[in-house]
């Protein structure tokens, strides 16, 4: 019951983590489909603000914990030391519920302050208090699902996600068809996060009393050794991340902000998927790091790195492709200005974000995470410079250049780095030929898109059209190696003959 998870089951832990994800996406689409309709562009810019603020004081008072939880747990799993999983997880929960209430205490406190500055009046003062018992939830839950992680329950994990992520977003649609306020939309929100953090809250507690009781060492001195660094570069990342809606939304006010949120959340949607690979992959190679097979992360990352882009490619590029049936015709003809950014900040995530993603899972596993302190530094400033110079003269279209840079400018920094600890290792001739296929895939759905048009009643074609023609093209050009097909097969149990097969069919060769 406390010993190392049977890698057999990562498939189907992979299945799970997919399908939350999957829920989590579906349900934030309709979400801001809906808010589209219900609200006006500056009260959807204010939505936006709201998001930001959150973001920004989760950053600083979730102090990286959830990180912290799932590397030390499984680091400590892999050591066999499950007295030390016990009292580290205490310890970390400790600490993230006094971040969470001194978190919410400094919202509480700053709130006319923080009225003025995200919405330039005091009257959204009431709204940031409300919100600051929604930071104080997200904090927790977020250092919870880590802890559920790092003990390597990942489909509890999800079936969790599923429901939270279900209230969060259908609860709060319903709230806002009664009182379509801002207010209304916190609320829900805060309905759906504490729902989680009761239903975690009670069994993590349940799951760390399993575990034997050791000596009280305190670990406090590791913990902020690994995740200060986490907390300074998810706040210059926020930075690097923002700085170009806060110029948008000086330049041009609430409305543009409005506006470019679709492209954000268009790109934010598509980055999803990386999601469940950092849940799965992060604990297993701090497992590897704890029973002494270092050596072996860059081979991982290798074979992750495949097998993520040939998931996440064809989606963002597929997404790219049609971006204008999603946002003309499902969010509104007022939105149609965020259909060019989507398509420059989609393309730019297909090429960087897998790799950033399994660059900084493996770094952190090897504890080198002042790494990403410098790459968080440099992405900042890349983002600011080219939003300062872009922004004024080609408007939305120079804030996507300037936020797609973030991604070019981690990877750089992080590859660098990873490289020289030997634990950075790519196919860069299976990422050529799935780019290839990827690429033939994009320019068929563009040619559809122009010889038939936009409409709804055309986009599950479309889609059918993208996938099959990516899947075949890729099965022809033999994108994954004979190593890469037995790592992606492993991880289903042997009485998954029929997931096998289908996936020796569409993707293996």
């Amino acid at each position: 019951m406390l010993g190392i998870r049977s890698n057999s089951s990562l498939g189907l832990d992979a299945i799970f983590q997919y399908t939350g994800s999957g829920v989590q996406l579906f349900s934030g689409t309709i979400f801001y489909i809906i808010v589209a309709r219900l609200f006006n562009v500056y009260n959807v810019g204010a939505i936006t603000a709201v998001a930001a603020i959150l973001g920004l004081f989760s950053i600083v008072f979730s102090f990286g914990l959830g990180s912290a939880a799932q590397h030390f747990t499984s680091y400590n799993i892999g050591r066999k030391d499950f007295a030390s999983v016990r009292r580290t997880l205490y310890q970390i929960i400790g600490i993230g519920t006094l971040l969470s209430v001194l978190g919410l205490s400094t919202l509480f406190l700053l709130s006319p302050e923080i009225s003025i500055l995200f919405f330039h009046s005091y009257s959204y003062t009431s709204l940031v208090r409300l919100l600051s018992v929604l930071l104080f939830g997200t904090v927790i839950t977020g250092v919870l699902n880590g802890a559920i992680l790092g003990m390597q329950y990942f489909r509890l994990s999800a079936l969790i996600n599923i429901i939270m992520w279900a209230v969060y977003y259908f609860g709060t649609i319903t709230l806002a068809f009664f009182i379509r306020s801002v207010d209304m939309i916190v609320l829900g929100w805060a309905i759906g996060i504490f729902l989680g953090v009761f239903a975690e809250g009670f069994i993590v507690v349940g799951m760390i009393r399993r575990y034997p009781k050791g000596k009280n060492i305190s670990q406090s001195g590791y913990l902020v050794q690994y995740s200060f660094p986490i907390l300074v570069s998810g706040l210059l990342a926020y930075g690097s991340n923002n700085i170009d809606r806060l110029i948008v939304d000086f330049l041009s006010g609430l409305s543009h902000l409005g506006v470019y949120n679709y492209a954000l959340l268009g790109a934010s949607a598509v980055a999803t998927i990386v999601g469940p690979f950092n849940n799965l992959l992060l604990p297993k190679f701090s497992e590897l790091v704890g029973g002494g097979k270092r050596a072996e992360i860059g081979m991982h990352v290798k074979s992750s790195a495949i097998l993520l882009s040939s998931i996440f490619v064809p989606i963002a590029l597929g997404a790219a492709a049609l971006s204008p049936v999603f946002i003309t015709l499902l969010i509104g003809t007022s939105y149609l200005g965020a259909v060019l950014p989507l398509m420059i900040i989609l393309f730019s995530a297909a090429i960087f974000v897998p790799q950033n993603n399994l660059l900084s899972i493996a770094i952190s596993s090897v504890r080198r995470t002042k790494v990403f302190v410098y790459s968080t530094v440099t992405s900042l400033a890349v983002n600011a410079a080219l939003s300062v110079l872009l922004i004024p003269t080609f408007g939305l279209i120079g804030a996507a250049i300037g936020y797609s840079s973030v991604y070019a400018a981690t990877f750089l920094v992080q590859y660098y780095f990873a490289r020289n600890e030997g634990i950075a290792s790519f196919d860069l001739t299976g990422e050529m030929k799935l780019w290839s296929s990827a690429l033939i895939m994009l320019l068929l759905v563009l040619l559809c898109e122009y010889e038939f048009g936009l409409s709804l009643m055309l986009l599950i074609p479309y889609v059918i059209i993208g996938a099959g023609s990516y899947l075949l093209i890729a099965k022809f050009l033999k994108v994954f190696s004979r190593e890469d097909k037995n790592f992606v097969l492993s991880i289903f149990p042997e009485n998954y003959k029929l997931v096998k097969r289908l996936i020796s069919f569409f993707i293996l060769h």
